[in-house]
Order: structure tokens, then sequence, then C-alpha cells
């Protein structure tokens, strides 16, 4: 990825990037990639940052590309300190782009002088940890960022990033009850790994409200990118009436089916975290009428107020006993 020439003085770039055009195309061959903020508003650190990227056909031929269902394999974001530090991958981002899995793709062809555009969440490809100045920059793999070796790739403008100081909160949700004291649930603070035991060991016993305790439904529901693009076109109250449906259907067992199943035993096998980031790995057994199937789970999760809460997992198959 094409590199910030380090500037002597934080001030300096500041006010080169500010003087320089805010949408300005970098160019490879006749094709073009550019970014900019597609709502651009007041960001901190836990904001999502949604970013419009438009790849231009500026030559006389058409332009073919391959278009993956999860763009992390047509994209990549750097976001640069003020003094030039690169900042960290999301962990979904490195964990969809390292898993074993087929990628699906569709091919798109541009006519000459036509656009494609799309939209992508900066904050599932880089975390930003603070308050701050930042300058953005993309690459675009045209044939994926996927195998061996070094792939095509296109770099976009650069896009300076201004975060605030604070929290953008998220979607409220309704207060979950004990079913059997009629209680309100309180999260409390425990280690990851104690969050996972206590979220499989709710599913054991049917107790749901539980189950959903430590559970951020939201990034659950937006794990697979149809659903993602679509409850991002819905209003703040559709989007609380789709969470809620997407409740429902889990309880109903209607969908994501490795996160409900249960199993008849399970084992921590292995928990690391850092103070705002944690993976939980778990081996659950499942036991059915001619087989029992083996398949180790991985739980991510992230601290918010002192509480940890799963924000996603993977699921890998480890085969079957009879």
């Amino acid at each position: 990825m094409k590199s910030i020439t380090r500037i002597p003085t934080a001030l300096t770039l500041l006010m080169l990037l500010l003087f320089a055009p805010s949408a300005a195309t970098a160019q490879a061959g006749n094709v073009s990639v550019t970014i900019r903020f597609y709502d651009q508003t007041v960001y901190f650190p836990d904001s999502d940052i949604y970013v419009k990227v438009t790849v231009q056909n500026e030559s006389p031929d058409a332009y073919r590309f391959r278009l993956a269902d999860r763009r992390v394999f047509n994209l990549d974001f750097a976001v640069r300190t003020m003094t030039n530090r690169l900042l960290e991958r999301a962990p979904q981002f490195t964990t969809q782009r390292t898993a074993h899995q087929q990628v699906f793709y569709r091919e798109i062809t541009i006519a000459p002088g036509e656009r494609f555009s799309f939209v992508e969440n900066l904050a599932e490809y880089v975390r930003i940890p603070r308050s701050g100045m930042y300058v953005i920059e993309a690459a675009f793999y045209p044939e994926l960022a996927q195998g061996p070796g070094e792939r095509p790739r296109i770099e976009s403008n650069r896009l300076t990033l201004s975060v605030r100081p604070g929290t953008a909160g998220r979607p409220p949700i309704d207060e979950l009850l004990d079913a059997e004291t009629t209680e309100i649930l309180r999260r409390h603070p425990m280690p990851p790994d104690q969050v996972v035991e206590h979220t499989i060991g709710a599913r054991q016993q049917g107790q749901w409200d539980r189950f959903f305790l430590y559970i951020d439904l939201e990034e659950l529901l937006r794990a697979d990118p149809a659903r993602e693009r679509r409850y991002l076109r819905l209003s703040e109250q559709d989007r609380r009436t789709e969470l809620e449906e997407f409740r429902d259907d889990l309880r109903r067992e209607r969908t994501d089916e490795d996160i409900i199943l249960v199993p008849e035993t399970y084992e921590i096998v292995r928990t690391e975290y850092t103070p705002e980031r944690g993976t939980v790995v778990v081996d659950k057994r499942f036991r059915f009428p001619d087989y029992t199937e083996l398949k180790r789970y991985t739980y991510q999760l992230e601290r918010r107020d002192q509480i940890w809460v799963i924000v996603g997992y993977n699921v890998a198959q480890l085969g079957t006993t009879e």
C-alpha cells in the first residue's frame, strides 16, 4: 500500500491536508478509485463511519472486476495519525480475511465513462481507539485480495477524519427480565471466558433472556452482508423493529443456527484479550441419534464500560464420532 511521506510536524501535515482537494482522484491506468464520507457527521471513537467508494472507468474500453459479497476481499483501509502512525486493523477484518472459506463474488462491468459505487463501514476495517485527527486511504483489489503473492490494486485519494472525544452510543434495546423472578437482568463485570460460559449455560437451560444478556444483537445481525445492507437502509425506529424481529427469530430457532444450537458438553480451550478486545475458543459436542458432532467456536468480544459483550463468532468442524 502506498505510504504517506513523513512530515516534520503534525501541524504542517494538517495544513497540507486541509488545503488539498477532499476528493482528489487517484489514477491507476485509466481506472480510478475515490473515497468520500457517505453521511458526514460528528464522529466519536465508537462511531460507525460510512465511506462511499467509487470505481470510475475513464478508458475507451469496458472495465471488468470481481465484486465479493464480503467487501473485505475487495477493499482495505489505511488510517494514520498526524504523526504517520498506522492504526491497527479491526479484529473482524483480520478474522474474515484469514479464515479458510470460499469467497463468493460477481463480475461487474463498467462501460467507458461510467462508475460503480458502494458504501462500507470504516469501523469494520480499522479500530480507532481515541479522539484525534486521522488520514484515510483505501486500496481497491479488482481481482480480490486473496491467495499468495501480490494482487493488483488501485489506491484512492486521501480523506481527513476528525474524531471527537466521547461516545456515539448504540440503538437502545428493551430491558431483559428474568423469566422466573421478573426482575430486570443486569450485566456485571466478568472476564471474557465467564461471559461465554454464562451465555452457553443459559442456552443449555433454555433461559433466553439470560442468553441474550451479553450478546450484541446488532453486531450479530450485521455479520451477514445481505442483512447488513438492508439494515443500514432502515430508519432508527425500523432498526429497532428489525432487531426485535431478529431476536424473535433466534428464540424460534429460525436463523443463525450455530449460535443457538445446544451442546451436550463444552470446554473452554483458550482465552486471549487486550483491554478492549477478547477472543474465547470453545470446543462443543453435539449429540444426535446416530452420531456426535464436534465443533470449535471462536467468540469475539468487546469491552464496553467495563462489561465484556459478544460481538461475533466463527465455527469450524472438528469431525464426528459414533
